[in-house]
């Protein structure tokens, strides 16, 4: 059999992993409508729970319908595009999955917030001055410096586009199943975040020391109260400031592109930097950025504990590995 290519095995930093399980999907997979079905499947389940929490505490949601549409049109293009640009339906599919899950996130993320169990900002600003970090003087440092905190707010907001390189990046490349890992972590780093701040809930810094920048408090501050509530869905905003999701994210990114060279050292970049912003721009405490960088370094490990398990198993569908290597012998 013809082997695997020797370049695409080095770029994705997993013995060929990425490359061979793109290479099984390519072979066994043209007739699947969709390329990601278990990522598919958490999003609808994340979506069961909002439905059935939402409706249990009187939440409901306007204009559901335009983000519906838009999901299902992406959808729709990329299943026509399936058996004629498979990279191309790959992009759309993702993107439609990015869309989906960041609506499913919100609202389970305003249903957690309804929980209303007391405010730790007391003691996490302790935490803060324990650790050495004082908010305020950090702020006004890049205040002070407005090219800096211009740079800070444009690396803060780019979130989507990365996801947008990462979905261009491994598609182009056929390494489909580097982002099918990134839609897994970023579940799997999305409930306990989300349980976390329903059971350890605060209001972050800006509700003291600046709150008049501080955009998501009014809905958290509504979301204390005694419900109903109605909300829009395209104006749900982040409003998980413990532990924070975004350093979750900026971690797993940089995660996504590990050994590709001088773009995943580009990445890794702008997330050092994201870093710095998370605490001045998203009103985030200095603990909350520690905790969402631990958790997302303990999805990653766990994920790879299983996969590599998963690999031991001798016979059945899980031993994918073993099979990968045998069809596509690394040269």
């Amino acid at each position: 059999m013809k082997p695997m290519n020797t370049r695409s095995a080095r770029s994705n930093g997993d013995d060929g992993h990425d490359a061979g399980s793109a290479a099984m999907t390519n072979a066994a997979g043209r007739v699947a409508i969709l390329q990601w079905p278990v990522a598919w499947g958490l999003v609808l389940l994340l979506l069961a729970i909002d439905v059935v929490w939402a409706a249990q505490i009187g939440l409901t949601i306007d204009h559901p319908e335009i983000k519906v549409g838009l999901i299902a049109a992406l959808l729709a293009i990329a299943i026509a595009y399936r058996n004629y640009n498979r990279g191309r339906a790959n992009m759309l599919e993702a993107l439609a999955w990015f869309f989906s899950f960041v609506a499913a996130a919100a609202v389970l993320s305003y249903v957690a917030a309804s929980c209303a169990l007391p405010l730790r900002d007391a003691t996490m600003e302790w935490l803060d001055r324990a650790i050495g970090f004082d908010w305020s003087a950090w702020r006004d440092v890049l205040l002070d410096r407005p090219t800096v905190y211009r740079l800070l707010v444009v690396t803060y907001n780019s979130l989507f586009s990365q996801f947008l390189l990462v979905i261009i990046y491994f598609c182009k490349r056929d390494m489909v199943a580097r982002i099918e890992e990134l839609m897994r972590l970023m579940v799997a780093t999305l409930v306990p975040t989300v349980l976390i701040s329903a059971v350890w809930p605060t209001l972050g810094p800006f509700a003291v020391l600046a709150p008049n920048d501080s955009g998501f408090l009014q809905d958290l501050l509504e979301l204390r109260t005694g419900g109903p509530w109605h909300f829009n869905l395209l104006a749900l905003k982040g409003i998980i400031q413990m532990p924070s999701y975004h350093t979750a994210l900026a971690v797993l990114y940089t995660h996504a592109f590990r050994g590709t060279g001088l773009v995943g050292w580009v990445v890794a970049a702008v997330n050092m930097v994201m870093l710095l912003a998370i605490p001045p721009i998203g009103g985030h405490y200095l603990v909350d950025v520690l905790a969402g960088g631990t958790l997302a370094f303990a999805a990653i490990v766990v994920l790879r504990a299983a996969r590599q398990g998963a690999s031991r198993i001798p016979f059945g569908p899980w031993r994918e590995t073993s099979t990968i290597k045998l069809l596509h012998p690394t040269p």
